[in-house]
């Protein structure tokens, strides 16, 4: 089996360099590659660098599986589309030294960073990426395409929408319940019940602001 990383960028450096920790022996995956649309570059870290047409053309979906390595959460959803109706599936990767627990259900394309805790019952729907020394408490349910940046906290019986983006530090308060498209800046604090979709939460505690509709976290 050969596996995609879908981008080049940050992300996907992080990810190449986490999979000799996840795959030290080669045994899961003969090779890795990356796939990126837009850069020239052929070679990166040793390893080839395609765009997806031509990984398409060439790899038939038996052999590739891929993980989306960028962290916009409106770009994760349109790659993991791309991925997913061309036929191809997605790797679920944990490093060997997060902790996720037996009764905790884990999608089509998780990715998990080091040191990080995904607790009893939780859920983390397809596509979603937690980084390094994140929480995720018992019960927690968290939708498809969701970036959870590192140390963030997540505490029991909350549960997030899709495409939401947790910033460096940010806390969600138990039992929380959080719309779609919701950003949570760097060490913001939730407090409240309910956070309606498609805000931006900033500040211990958070305050919300209107995100526009189809707007970036970045750019």
């Amino acid at each position: 089996m050969i596996l995609a990383i879908y981008g080049t960028g940050g992300t996907g450096r992080e990810v190449h360099e986490i999979v000799r920790d996840v795959d030290p022996s080669g045994e899961r995956w003969e090779e890795v590659v990356f796939v990126d649309d837009v850069t020239d570059a052929r070679e990166l870290y040793g390893s080839r660098v395609m765009p997806f047409s031509r990984l398409a053309s060439e790899l038939s979906p038996e052999r590739v599986e891929f993980v989306v390595a960028v962290g916009e959460p409106t770009s994760r959803e349109l790659l993991f589309d791309r991925v997913t109706e061309a036929g191809y599936g997605l790797a679920t990767i944990v490093h060997p030294t997060a902790h996720v627990s037996p009764s905790a259900r884990l999608g089509a394309g998780v990715f998990v960073k080091m040191q990080s805790i995904v607790s009893a019952e939780a859920v983390l729907e397809d596509n979603v990426f937690v980084q390094a020394d994140v929480i995720v408490g018992h019960d927690v349910h968290v939708g498809r395409h969701t970036q959870i940046s590192a140390f963030s906290h997540i505490a029991g019986n909350a549960s997030l929408g899709q495409r939401c983006y947790l910033g460096v530090r940010a806390s969600v308060r138990e039992e929380c319940r959080m719309g779609d498209d919701v950003v949570c800046a760097m060490g913001a604090v939730v407090m409240e019940k309910r956070v309606p979709s498609r805000v931006l939460a900033m500040g211990n505690p958070a305050r919300y602001v209107r995100r526009k509709a189809g707007s970036k976290v970045f750019g």
